[in-house]
């Protein structure tokens, strides 16, 4: 069977900077490998979410084919799902970010953290709040983790808000997405309940918050930090709870291939592990062309014993969301350079082989946040003709008709 390698970008997608010629990063940067490409290829510019700018749990779902709408019961239950913390029903699955506040002001949504110092925060919050009900807080990679309350009384109930400005939780049915919203608002909200019966749900949240706070500001961590003049992490941010499984449809029967997964992150872990995948043994390492070299090696290994591979990358979303588009334009150059590369010579394209490389959604680096804007895609295949360029402006001039959703990109690709 051809072989088909499905790469997405984090936030790779941008908006036009005037800084850089008022192209965006992606169209700014150098991508030798992607270009070598462009003669037998195809480019789509569909909509992930419509009005709604999505998370990266919903731009992936929909990448992968898997309707947010549809599926989705909570980003907590895949970001636990990937750290290993096994949600079941019934019990609360949380994403979690260490943050700095000042007061009731929210001054940074991400405390950067070392393996050595989120560990001893992990220990810290696990033996030292306390609840009335059982627990269990995981450290994940730099800021973010997750959080397991366990109930067996089903009083648990996923129709609460978030406590982190900048994700609206929005409800379809009994389905959760949250969405990116303006981050102007610096007040942390309490967490509220949303529909009768989810009150104790919002009240053991809020103690959670509480009391981490205040084993936070005694941990040695903070201590060292603020003596070291370092960011301080002193305040939790709770999100997109989840009691339910999104129960995927496993994607090696729906698509009739064996699929591998190089992810680092624990949502896109989740994510893959709740549609069937197999995970390559990979974590996410600091340096960026150390991590891209890393994750080329595991997708030639993957490519040996699996019919398709999806891979992420992380970087780009971050430093769009620090507001940083030059390393982000020279992040792209270096994954067109390091990655692709080593998949292009892998890929046969005479043999029928697939290379799609997309993005979950588009991160303004300007506005530093998700934007609801169309997405760029590149797919190489021996059955397309020649395209000018893969950028924003190109796909949105020159795309395929029938790609009009984010959820049209796999059945579409599967059938080349």
């Amino acid at each position: 069977m051809a072989k088909l390698v499905f790469l997405i970008v984090d936030g790779m997608g941008d908006r036009p900077i005037k800084l850089l010629s008022n192209k965006t990063p992606l169209e700014y940067a150098d991508k030798l490998n992607i270009n070598s490409t462009l003669t037998h290829a195809a480019l789509a510019f569909p909509s992930v979410l419509g009005k709604l700018a999505p998370e990266s749990d919903s731009g992936v779902m929909a990448d992968l084919g898997y309707d947010p709408k549809r599926y989705s019961t909570g980003r907590g239950w895949f970001e636990c799902l990937g750290l290993g913390m096994a949600p079941t029903e019934g019990d609360l699955s949380v994403r979690v970010n260490i943050a700095e506040a000042a007061g009731s002001k929210l001054k940074s949504v991400r405390t950067y953290l070392s393996k050595e110092e989120f560990a001893e925060i992990e220990k810290d919050i696990n033996e030292r709040v306390k609840l009335p009900i059982e627990f269990e807080f995981k450290a994940g990679e730099g800021y973010r983790g997750g959080l397991i309350v366990h109930d067996g009384k089903g009083r648990l109930s996923q129709f609460v808000s978030n406590n982190e400005p900048g994700y609206t939780v929005r409800f379809f049915g009994d389905k959760k997405l949250s969405f990116a919203s303006s981050t102007a608002k610096t007040k942390i909200p309490r967490i509220k309940a949303l529909k009768p019966g989810a009150a104790f749900t919002a009240d053991i949240l809020n103690r959670f918050i509480s009391e981490s706070k205040k084993v936070l500001l005694k941990s040695d961590v903070y201590r060292k930090r603020k003596e070291s003049g370092q960011p301080l992490p002193n305040y939790v941010l709770l999100r997109d709870g989840a009691v339910h499984d999104p129960k995927l449809p496993d994607i090696n029967e729906r698509y009739g291939r064996r699929w591998a997964a190089v992810v680092g992150m624990p949502l896109e872990k989740g994510i893959a592990l709740a549609s069937g995948m197999s995970l390559m043994d990979i974590h996410e390492l600091d340096d960026l062309s150390e991590d891209l070299e890393n994750k080329a090696e595991y997708v030639s290994k993957a490519m040996d014993a699996y019919d398709a591979v999806y891979v992420h990358v992380k970087q780009t979303d971050a430093l769009s969301h620090l507001g940083k588009y030059a390393e982000k334009y020279d992040a792209i150059e270096k994954i067109d350079k390091i990655l692709i590369g080593r998949i292009l010579r892998r890929l046969s394209f005479s043999d029928g082989d697939t290379l799609v490389v997309t993005c979950d959604h588009r991160t303004s680096s300007d506005l530093k946040r998700h934007t609801n804007d169309n997405i760029p895609v590149l797919i190489a295949n021996k059955k397309f003709g020649s395209v000018k360029e893969f950028g924003e402006t190109e796909c949105s001039k020159h795309h395929i008709k029938s790609i009009k959703k984010a959820t049209d990109i796999m059945p579409f690709v599967v059938r080349l």
